[in-house]
């Protein structure tokens, strides 16, 4: 299984999933059906997937890598740049709670 970063065309949503599938066609339907949501709007032709290979070693038979599970959240950051998005106002202190910390490039601008 392959992991790809999967988002739309234009990025207007600012969410990305590491979906693990054979083909880039498989990744963008299976984010097209993600149950959250996100995508709900969209066509199979305004997302688009790069793939991750630095991530293929975390398909655990799932289809989507979860922000929520800590060693999923440290390969994230680590590994592909993650962050949280720029909505999400977090202190200094609440970075620290963060398993993913000491690789988060915003955890480093706030420490500066």
């Amino acid at each position: 299984m392959k992991a790809w970063n999967v988002t739309d065309q234009n990025c207007d949503t600012g969410i990305n999933y590491i979906v693990f599938a054979e083909t880039r066609g498989g990744a963008i339907q299976k984010a097209l059906h993600h149950s959250d949501g996100t995508f709900d709007w969209y066509s199979f032709t305004e997302l688009r997937a790069h793939r991750r290979p630095q991530l293929d070693a975390y398909w655990h038979g799932r289809d989507f890598m979860d922000w929520n599970n800590e060693e999923d959240r440290i390969a994230m950051v680590k590994l592909d740049g993650f962050a949280c998005s720029d909505e999400c106002y977090m202190t200094y202190e609440e970075c620290l709670e963060c398993p993913a910390h000491e690789w988060c490039r915003k955890f480093e601008e706030k420490n500066e």
